[in-house]
Parts: C-alpha cells; structure tokens; sequence
C-alpha cells in the first residue's frame, strides 16, 4: 500500500521486453576452409599440367595467362570467405524492432522501428516466391536478408508477419 503523497507503482507488464522473434542471418557457403583449398589444390595442378604442356610446344604466354586466372579465383575465394562475416541480427518485442547489419569489415548500422506502425513488404514472383523482403516506415525503407535464397526469404516472410501480428497485440498486463 502506497503512502500519501506517493504515486502507486503501475501494473508491470508482462512481456513487454519478452523477445517475440530472435534471429541472425548468415550468408550461407557450402564449402568450408579446408573445402576451399582442396578446390584450389586442384585447380592449380590441373593448370599447371596445362601450362607445363602448352610450354612445351612453345606457347609459353599461355602458362602466364593460366597463373593469372588461377590468381584471380584465390581472389574471388577470399572475398567470398570474407563476405560470408557479414550478418543481420533481428530483434523483436512488443515495443520496438531492432534491425543491425554488420558488413564482413564489422561496420554495424542500426535501425529501429515501432512495431505497430513498421510494414513488411514483400515482392513475390509467381514462379519463384519471395524476391525482396522490406521493412517499411514512413520515409524509411530496408531491405532484409537481400543474401538469402527465395525459400530462406519466404520462410521469413511468414515467420515475421506472424510475430508483427502478435506485437502488434502489444504486451499483456497483469
């Protein structure tokens, strides 16, 4: 019981900061570490096969070319290893969406959004499902998930719309 000149504490609310939908979202790559040098182990001994032979008959600028695009595939695989650092996290409760993107350099940027006025906005292909899932809000508008696949995105899709449904209800009071 309150004394005068106290004000009464009012009701908690129950699940106000409860989590209604927690996710992180990776770029997803099918070959490990191990499976990525394996793949250029092998490249490089069947471009140096090449090489060695074309060198033989006299066509040396040939090898030359075959090291430069045994090269450039190290490089496009070390980007694709450093993409794959990039991740989004999305947080969800009754009283607020939190949205972080985190670049592979670790560059975070953050948005938040008010759970009965953010819109998920969803561009379907009749064929293919889901193409573009956005988080809209008045002037803003952010894109979720653009590394994912169409059936990763659909899947999404639904699981976020239901958990907007249920902030939306806003948190229970005791």
């Amino acid at each position: 019981m309150p004394e005068q000149g106290q004000d009464a504490i009012p009701p908690k609310a129950i699940g106000a900061e409860e989590e209604l939908f927690s996710a992180r979202l990776r770029p997803h790559r099918s070959l490990s570490r191990r499976g990525r040098h394996r793949v250029l182990a092998v490249l490089a001994l069947l471009q140096g096969v090449a090489a060695i032979s074309f060198s033989r008959f006299g066509a040396w600028p040939v090898a030359i070319f075959l090291a430069v695009t045994w090269l450039g595939l190290v490089r496009a695989f070390v980007r694709n290893a450093r993409d794959a650092l990039a991740y989004e996290d999305i947080a969800l409760s009754p009283l607020e969406l939190h949205y972080a993107r985190v670049s592979p350099a670790g560059r975070r940027r953050d948005w938040r959004f008010n759970p009965m006025w953010v819109r998920l906005a969803v561009e379907r292909h009749p064929e293919f499902g889901v193409e573009r899932l956005d988080f809209c809000a008045r002037e803003k508008r952010v894109e979720v998930g653009a590394f994912l696949g169409r059936g990763e995105k659909t899947r999404l899709a639904a699981d976020l719309d239901a958990a907007l449904t249920q902030a939306r209800r806003g948190p229970r009071f005791s």
